[in-house]
């Protein structure tokens, strides 16, 4: 597979991707026997933010988590192939530019 095709693949399945959540989903417990609660933190604009969350939310909260790391992997790894292409196509610019005739050393003296 190439590195272009590669691409293409991971923004299809970055698209693909129809619900994300940041932060991260924390189980409380108010006291022995009662049940447990959740509460979602995460940061925003340089402060962190709590959100308490019924149990009833939990699935389709953990399923948009899941989302948005997701979506982070797959941003990493097309950084990463463009990073990795970027640098290969400034090595062959590189290399073509250095086959160019150069004027050879014993041309005229420097001027002082």
């Amino acid at each position: 597979m190439t590195t272009q095709h590669r691409r293409q693949q991971i923004l299809e399945e970055m698209n693909s991707i129809t619900r994300m959540e940041r932060g991260k989903l924390c189980p409380q417990s108010p006291g022995p026997g009662a049940p447990p609660f959740y509460k979602l933190q995460c940061w925003r604009k340089g402060k962190n933010q709590t959100r308490y969350v019924p149990q009833a939310e939990v699935p389709a909260l953990q399923e948009a988590l899941s989302g948005h790391q997701r979506f982070q992997r797959l941003a990493e790894e097309f950084v990463d192939l463009t990073v990795a292409m970027t640098q290969t196509e400034q090595a062959a610019e590189r290399k073509k530019n250095s086959r160019k005739s150069r004027p050879t050393a014993t041309g005229k003296p420097r001027p002082s």
